[in-house]
């Protein structure tokens, strides 16, 4: 069952990767403040026609306007509805940041700045900080109040979310590194250079490459950590925390192995390449969990070792 898991986690982690890279490559090349600000300002224009069709429409919009601003009360009363922690009052913050974004995207001529245009994503940066802020607070106290198995599964999620995030994050960069790449190679070079951009492709593939090992130490991570929060100092356990090492470690050695190969192809096939990028790359994520994971492996041999002894004198 925990092997099927794990595959699953492995095909999602993959999958990951790949939505990534087309959602890279499907955006349109040129990201500008106003590609991000369109839609608060196609908002603020349609409630400022409504305001102005009359006393009704005014009204409404007014209406939309407090709505919107007012839905992070939702759920400040919902949580924690005994006593409030200290973080739950970090949303309120987005009351205020809510109204002033709307406000300002139906009046822009109010705004006596020649920074304008970019206000809007200004003001969605710093609400999107503000609820991240929020979600990583709540999950910290909710850790910290968390019993031990409901902690080990907690930290489990967490691993396999940063997994997913890790693999999502190395398909997108390098997918639009290679788009960049291509669109210079295109632009600077009137010759055939279909071999570049294919040797351009492999060598993003083998890039993203360390950082899915990194992804899939985590999801082992992941395992080992459930496993330990359901029982520390079984056999079971201890052997699974062998396996984890073993597999960070070779996650490890492949990552460097795989940074040495993008450079020894782009050296072999220097003279058929108009374009090269040579980089010296250590994927530490793996590096760090294999030695976190021989580490712990010795400390629960140690634990089972007591505890057979304690189990043999009893």
């Amino acid at each position: 069952m925990e092997q099927t898991s794990i595959t699953k986690k492995m095909y999602l982690t993959l999958g990951c990767s790949l939505l990534g890279a087309v959602l890279a490559l499907a955006f349109p090349g040129e990201m500008t403040y106003a590609t991000f600000a369109a839609p608060v300002n196609a908002l603020g224009q349609a409630l400022r026609e409504l305001s102005l069709s009359g006393t009704g429409g005014n009204a409404a919009a007014w209406v939309i306007t407090l709505v919107v601003s007012l839905l992070p009360l939702i759920p400040f009363l919902l949580l924690r509805r005994k006593r409030k922690a200290a973080e739950d009052w970090v949303l309120v913050l987005l009351i205020p940041q809510l109204f002033a974004l709307i406000y300002y995207a139906v009046n822009p001529t109010l705004i006596d700045s020649m920074a304008a245009p970019f206000l809007p994503v200004g003001q969605l940066g710093v609400i999107l900080a503000t609820a991240v802020t929020w979600l990583v607070l709540a999950f910290l106290r909710a850790l910290a109040e968390a019993p031990g198995e409901r902690l080990a599964a907690a930290v489990g999620v967490l691993l396999t979310g940063c997994a997913f995030l890790l693999a999502f994050g190395a398909g997108f960069s390098q997918a639009v590194a290679w788009r960049s790449a291509a669109d210079s190679v295109r632009s600077g070079n009137t010759g055939d250079v279909t071999f570049t951009l294919i040797m351009l492709a492999v060598l993003g593939v083998l890039r993203a490459a360390p950082y899915l090992l990194g992804a899939a130490a985590l999801l082992w991570g992941g395992r080992l950590v459930e496993a330990v929060g359901r029982e520390p100092f079984s056999r079971d356990t201890v052997q699974l925390c062998d396996r984890t090492a073993l597999a960070c470690r070779m996650a490890a050695e492949a990552a460097v192995i795989l940074a040495l190969t993008v450079n020894l192809l782009q050296l072999m096939a220097f003279s058929l390449l108009v374009k090269v990028d040579f980089q010296v790359e250590l994927n530490l994520l793996p590096l760090a969990l294999a030695g976190a994971m021989f580490l712990l492996s010795r400390w629960m041999r140690q634990g089972l070792a007591l505890r057979e002894d304690n189990d043999s004198i009893i």
